[in-house]
């Protein structure tokens, strides 16, 4: 049974924050984006599938670009050769997404391609590009006009502009059709979509094993940090769940190209500048969807130390987390010991040496 439900403002939401920080663009385009290709869909007559699934696509188009991960010193071409990959690796994440709309991975993977056969990834040209996948490009460099920084521009200039590319990148039917879309007046309106609900833990839990994954030294990170932080809530009195939760979505810090190097002891106050900008960096990503906007001010204050008297209990268990994770265990006892207090609450150090001295 489906049910009408807010699925932007949850996992999914994140998933295109997540995209949209990589592009370096504005938190939230992703799903402004995918609105609109709903709406252009249903405008053209597609029936209620279709529409979910340029719903789905759109929003999560720009999410391929978490698999890759490039070294600091990549050429132009390099770059280029990479990110022309983008769409596959969005693809599979969305045709690997629990209840994804079938033909959303396949609008995904040919967003980006070019009527006169120039676009990528499979440089398919006219009636070869699926009508869906051509409808979104569009939608999207619509957006791209109206959200230009340097000079944005309203609606009906950005419809207008599409025109030059009419034959050329665009179909010219399509382009036609999106400019009376857009002159109708409606186009900026959120879609009524019907879809099912999802599984927001399994989400969650997938999304961060995306970000881990673009660095040797990250990968599995969050699952470890999950089971630890559940272990730890229990012997806190906090929520294990919502810990657990927390624990996958540090990882949004990382969402962000270059993959972030961060050599200092997580012990040392040296550490303290990149710590805060990953944790400013998931706060804003969380904050940035009505679902997990709660768990924002948790992942922010993650970075601060007890000594400054202003951690909640939560933030301090994810702060621990990130540094024991560092760790060699056989260290912990002694370099615990120095930090509690300071960097850490001694009731959270008690219970992490408790489980430690249990596990061994």
């Amino acid at each position: 049974m489906t049910v009408p439900v807010d699925l932007a403002g949850g996992a999914l939401g994140l998933y295109s924050a997540v995209g949209d920080a990589f592009a370096g663009r504005r938190l939230g385009f992703g799903r402004r984006r995918g609105a609109v290709a709903a709406r252009f869909a249903r405008h053209r007559g597609r029936d209620g599938a279709a529409v979910g699934a340029s719903w789905f696509a759109g929003t999560l188009a720009d999410v391929g670009l978490v698999a890759i991960a490039l070294p600091a010193e990549a050429g132009p071409q390099q770059r280029t050769h990479a990110y022309a990959d983008a769409p596959l690796h969005a693809a599979r994440i969305v045709a690997a997404f629990p209840g994804a709309p079938t033909r959303a991975s396949d609008i995904v993977r040919w967003h980006r391609e070019h009527d006169d056969g120039t676009g990528t990834p499979d440089r398919l040209r006219w009636d070869g590009i699926p009508a869906d996948a051509a409808a979104l490009g569009i939608a999207h460099a619509f957006l791209e006009a109206v959200e230009d920084s340097e000079e944005p521009r309203d609606g009906v200039e950005a419809v207008f502009a599409l025109s030059a590319e009419s034959g050329r990148r665009f179909a010219v039917d399509l382009v036609r059709s999106f400019r009376e879309f857009v002159l109708a007046g409606d186009w900026d309106e959120p879609p009524d979509l019907t879809l099912p609900p999802i599984d927001e833990d399994e989400a969650i839990r997938r999304l961060a094993d995306h970000i881990d994954a673009r660095d040797a030294r990250t990968e599995g990170r969050s699952e470890r940090l999950a089971t630890l932080g559940t272990s730890l809530a229990l012997r806190l009195d906090l929520d294990p769940g919502r810990t657990a939760r927390l624990a996958r979505l540090l990882a949004l810090g990382r969402a962000t190209e270059p993959v972030p190097q961060d050599d200092f002891d997580p012990f040392s106050r040296f550490a303290r500048d990149s710590r805060n900008a990953l944790a400013r960096r998931a706060a804003a990503i969380a904050a940035s969807v009505a679902g997990y906007a709660a768990d924002a001010p948790h992942l922010a204050e993650s970075a601060t130390w007890h000594e400054e008297g202003s951690q909640e209990p939560l933030a301090g268990v994810l702060g621990l987390l990130l540094a024991v994770d560092a760790l060699n265990p056989t260290d912990a006892p002694r370099r615990l010991a120095a930090a509690s207090g300071t960097q850490f609450a001694p009731e959270t150090t008690r219970a992490y040496l408790a489980i430690l001295n249990e596990a061994t």
